[in-house]
């Protein structure tokens, strides 16, 4: 029997049992957090009982244009964690994410139920009750489009055009970290997809200060060898390091880039990377340490540090010194990206 089958099993026994659940993900989610949340919230309602809640949700900001973008033109209704009494739920699935990461907003005590993730395995998942986790897996999509095929839920295009931009952003169209499972559901899904609401999507309206968000990471890269660091200083948002770091990677030779930026006192560090050896987890973890938390899998990592009212250039100093270290790069000398 596989792991698929089995879930969808103890999830019909678990929602026997639970009159209110709660599906969340990690803040500031990506679109395949936010596909994966809303797939898996749709899958629980196909065996839900009368009276029972079933509430997807979420925490920090929607930020991104695609993903705002995503959300309006799909209409996939989603509730932000601190609106919601978290005691009123007796049932949870965190989504896209694992307890003790530190990327969510359940409080350090609460242990979901279920875990459904693609990240590495964490100790602190054997909690809960059903864990699903794939990190060999390009997206958490492809897990929860795979549990809702062998559930035969027939697709709503609104479920299948999430659950694919899902694939598609965190696998670059299968070009990174995707596996056979993740080529099966994006074609399977491919026949199913809105394109208009796709086209919407990846062609969001771009705001002004993103810009000039642009305009100063051009100024301020360096770039050592084959590693790009982008020191963004305030940001505005906390995943506009990542949205750069996936923009720099297209810079030719260019096989890592680092990106560090403030966001409500804290260092936020985001991780990207092309290597033909890719360990873009491994090295967050190593370089940020006991200092804050840090996570993620072979080509895309992040971490934060609170601050604490540390300075943060000399934070963020520390942190370019430590990621050139492991990267064997300590004693090269970087260039502006700009100069001539």
């Amino acid at each position: 029997m596989s792991t698929t089958v089995k879930g969808l099993e103890w999830l019909r026994t678990f929602l026997q049992e639970r009159r209110q659940i709660l599906v969340v993900t990690h803040n500031d989610p990506d679109p395949d957090a936010l596909a994966a949340a809303y797939g898996m919230s749709t899958l629980l309602r196909v065996y839900r009982r009368r009276g029972q809640r079933i509430v997807p949700a979420f925490g920090g900001l929607l930020a991104r244009a695609e993903n705002r973008e995503m959300v309006r033109a799909l209409r996939l209704r989603f509730r932000h964690v601190e609106r919601l009494n978290l005691n009123e739920f007796d049932g949870i699935v965190l989504v896209d994410t694992q307890p003790g990461v530190g990327n969510h907003a359940l409080p350090e005590d609460c242990v979901p139920e279920v875990v459904i993730d693609h990240h590495p395995r964490l100790r602190s998942t054997g909690q809960a009750m059903w864990a699903d986790v794939r990190p060999s897996y390009g997206a958490t999509s492809t897990i929860v489009a795979e549990y809702l095929m062998a559930a035969n839920v027939p697709w709503d295009e609104r479920v299948a055009t999430a659950l694919f931009y899902g694939i598609r952003t965190d696998t670059l169209g299968l070009a990174r970290g995707a596996t056979e499972h993740d080529a099966a559901m994006y074609l399977a899904l491919h026949a199913h997809v809105n394109q208009q609401a796709l086209a919407r999507i990846e062609r969001a309206p771009l705001p002004r200060r993103y810009f000039r968000a642009l305009a100063k990471a051009l100024e301020q890269a360096t770039i050592y060898h084959n590693v790009v660091f982008l020191d963004l200083g305030q940001m505005d948002r906390p995943d506009l390091g990542a949205e750069m770091a996936d923009l720099f990677l297209r810079l030719e030779r260019t096989e890592w880039v680092i990106s560090v930026g403030i966001y409500d006192d804290m260092l936020i560090v985001s991780v990207r990377t092309n290597s033909p050896t890719p360990r873009a987890g491994h090295l967050v973890r190593r370089a940020v340490g006991r200092r804050g938390r840090a996570g993620g899998h072979g080509t895309m990592a992040a971490g934060r540090i609170v601050l604490d009212h540390r300075n943060p250039e000399e934070e963020s100093r520390r942190l370019r010194h430590r990621f050139l270290e492991l990267l064997g790069l300590a004693d090269v000398r970087g260039r502006p990206l700009l100069a001539r």
